[in-house]
């Protein structure tokens, strides 16, 4: 078996892993990154062409991150010499007393970020496509919008590639980890490499690298539907917001984004049951088209009929409330292990990728990321 030693060796290629292969190499550090299938494949998380991003957070943690993750887009974009962002504006909604949108709004006020508060009656004359029950209680934020996902990784790793130091290893499964020797080692079909610094963002295979996790973080099934209006003029970018609706209970979180590169009108329950991510079921249950249309009549009557266009699953990695891990292993401070995701996490991939790259050179972290550590 070939041995091979090298300085900073990333597992995973998706959104988190690219994003820190591209800040790594952007200080000059040598990078291995690994990636089990191809580049860009849909196996994962990170695939898809765009992803929501927003102030718009309930949990003031969050909400307090996103100008940094804003910043940080807009200097790959500075860096690429092109853009990802794409502004369509961003509506939350739900029930009253579900207490969310005035989390929503408190938020969106302390960062003096632009909202407008409203009852669902008055959204509903602002975008007709709407029919939200008239009590309804729906914050709008004219600068959220979509993020180029695809796009935006391909970038990254392009960026990472000008690098001399940068090397990328496709179609490569890490079969186990090897913590005991001087150096952390992962094992591959055919290889041994033993890492100065191993970085595991490894998505919904990260309890199969580190057994430690692998009660925590529950990999689940997502589905996602296109959908095309007979009359799309309206869903379009500019016209179309995103959306999220959250009600009462956990299952009753929904979202949306309006038809991007012809794509049609992406809407999807947030959440799924859970999988096994080897199993690569691709297929999406008829009940849970059956759902979505249900959902759809309730709140966006003109698309509940509509012809589904695509449809496509990824895997959430959920932690315990939805939370992010991004830490050192609590035996080898030389691995750090990143799950940064529970499906809302690619808004905030570059910025993980910049805190890991920190974490890997001894880079001083902001204690801003404090709420992003250890879950072990």
């Amino acid at each position: 078996m070939e041995h091979l030693v090298a300085k900073n060796v990333v597992v995973g290629a998706g959104a988190v892993g690219a994003a820190t292969a591209y800040h790594l190499a952007r200080r000059g550090e040598p990078v291995l990154l690994i990636e089990q299938f191809g580049l860009g494949h849909a196996r994962g998380s990170s695939h898809g062409a765009a992803r929501i991003i927003r102030h718009s957070y309930a949990d003031p943690v969050y909400a307090g991150l996103m100008p940094r993750a804003f910043r940080a887009w807009r200097e790959l974009e500075a860096e690429a010499g092109r853009s990802f962002f794409i502004r369509t504006g961003g509506v939350s909604f739900s029930p009253p007393g579900v207490g969310y949108v005035d989390k929503v709004a408190a938020n969106l006020a302390d960062l003096d970020v632009p909202h407008r508060m409203m009852t669902g009656d008055a959204w509903n004359t602002a975008q007709p496509e709407f029919s939200l029950p008239a009590d309804y209680e729906v914050v709008f934020e004219p600068d959220a919008g979509m993020l180029a996902a695809a796009k935006a990784i391909e970038a990254e790793i392009e960026l990472a590639r000008r690098s001399p130091g940068t090397q990328i290893l496709t179609e490569t499964i890490v079969r186990r980890i090897d913590l005991e020797g001087d150096r952390p080692a992962i094992v591959t079909g055919s290889q041994t490499i033993e890492a100065e610094r191993l970085i595991l963002t490894a998505g919904s295979w990260t309890g199969r690298l580190v057994p430690e996790l692998a009660s925590t973080l529950q990999p689940t099934r997502q589905q996602v539907l296109y959908f095309r209006p007979s009359n799309p003029g309206p869903f379009q970018v500019g016209r179309f917001p995103t959306f999220i609706h959250m009600g009462p209970s956990p299952d009753e979180a929904f979202y949306g984004m309006p038809d991007f590169l012809g794509s049609g009108v992406k809407a999807a329950r947030h959440g799924g049951p859970p999988t096994d991510p080897d199993e690569n079921v691709a297929t999406i249950d008829d009940d849970y088209v059956a759902l979505i249309r249900g959902y759809l009549s309730r709140h966006l009557p003109i698309l509940a009929n509509a012809e589904v266009v695509a449809a496509e699953t990824c895997l959430y990695t959920v932690a315990p409330e939805e939370r992010f891990l991004v830490d050192a292993h609590p035996a080898r401070p030389d691995v750090l292990v990143a799950s940064p995701c529970s499906g809302h996490g690619f808004k905030f991939s570059i910025l993980v990728g910049r805190l890991l790259a920190d974490l890997a050179t001894g880079v001083p972290v902001d204690p801003a990321f404090d709420a992003w550590k250890s879950i072990w």
